[in-house]
């Protein structure tokens, strides 16, 4: 009986603050959840007070070669390394407070010991993997050059076991051109210009998925796979494909025009059984049994 009154003070509590924010002219509801999200994500003052500033800023006009760091709350307030007025300050919120990048419950019924994170950004997702699971090697793929070698800063502490590779993910090895949106460090996209026809076109290698298997060794089955390739995906999961079914379970987040229900039906063709991840409506859940 004296169990549920705290409960229902707590709830009641929650509600007057509800209400009591809801009050607030916009400006300061938005300034509020900002410094929540921020207290959430960050270890200590100098963290905190970091973020907020970022996340005001959020001009994402490039960086200019300037990194500042973050202690992470779930990274046990270790600093990662992040660029201002650029979208780092986003890939923290979306590794930290989404976490959609995390295995399914489906993968979790023994320990995984090999992960692929195609897509790594800047490597906080490849750190939260590695913390969440010490038994894992993690291998990241990144085309974009700047972003790979923060990855491989901000996965230093983890090298035994983290690998940063500077490449596409794409069904076939070689050369790929892509354009970055200035600013949008996680806005890559694979273009059939040139660098001669467009200045914002970069080039860089493209390792498929086997050659990936290649390096694992003979028979080697991935616990996990996190794909967030910016469009690319549909590629990926369309086109000599057959490297999936060494896959337990993957998470694949979905890019315009390519839709959800697309995705699950390229997954079902690999066999795989899917769902929509309930922390972002446009990433899909794939597992199997191996």
């Amino acid at each position: 009986m004296t169990g549920g009154a705290p409960e229902r003070g707590s709830g009641a509590r929650r509600d007057r603050l509800g209400r009591l924010a809801a009050s607030l002219p916009a400006p300061l509801q938005e300034a509020s959840r900002l410094a929540y999200a921020a207290a959430r994500i960050t270890k200590g003052p100098r963290s905190f007070a970091t973020y907020l500033r970022l996340a005001r800023i959020r001009r994402h006009t490039g960086s200019e070669g300037k990194v500042v760091r973050v202690r992470l709350r779930e990274l046990g307030g270790r600093a990662m390394a992040i660029r201002p007025s650029t979208s780092d300050v986003d890939t923290i919120w979306g590794t930290f407070a989404g976490r959609y990048h995390r295995p399914p419950a489906e993968a979790l019924d023994r320990d995984l010991l090999l992960i692929w994170d195609l897509g790594a950004n800047i490597g906080l997702t490849m750190a939260d993997l590695a913390v969440r699971h010490p038994r894992a090697r993690i291998v990241g793929l990144e085309m974009d050059a700047e972003n790979a070698a923060l990855a491989r800063e901000n996965t230093s502490a983890w090298k035994d076991r983290c690998e940063v590779i500077e490449a596409a993910a794409w069904p076939t090895d070689g050369p790929l051109a892509y354009v970055q949106l200035t600013g949008a460090t996680s806005g890559h996209f694979v273009t059939g210009a040139t660098p001669e026809e467009d200045a914002s076109v970069t080039t860089t290698d493209a390792l498929s998925p086997y050659s990936l298997l290649a390096l694992a060794g003979p028979g080697a089955v991935v616990d996990f796979v996190k794909i967030d390739i910016e469009g690319a995906e549909i590629e990926l999961l369309r086109h000599n494909a057959g490297w999936a079914h060494r896959v337990r379970t993957m998470a694949v987040e979905v890019h315009a025009p390519y839709t959800v229900d697309d995705c699950r039906h390229d997954l079902a063709e690999l066999g795989f059984e899917t769902r929509v991840d309930p922390r972002h409506w446009a990433c899909v859940i794939a597992y199997r049994d191996l």
